[in-house]
């Protein structure tokens, strides 16, 4: 049986090296740099497959 696994937003952006530590990933999701939906996502949320960010760094504006 295979269970479904859970993976934190901030333990997430910082896997996929937008950010190079957790804490600047936690960060920009408290600052409001990061959405789901339109609406700011907090670092504890679960992310799911199939679901659409928007996450601002200095550099770029990202849509994953």
């Amino acid at each position: 049986m295979t269970e479904k696994e859970k993976l934190r937003l901030d333990k997430y952006l910082w896997a996929i090296r937008l950010f190079k530590t957790r804490t600047q990933a936690s960060a920009a999701c408290d600052s409001g740099k990061v959405k789901f939906s339109g609406v700011q996502a907090k670092a504890s949320k679960q992310v799911n497959v199939g679901e659409e960010y928007e996450i601002k760094t200095e550099a770029k504006r990202w849509r994953m």
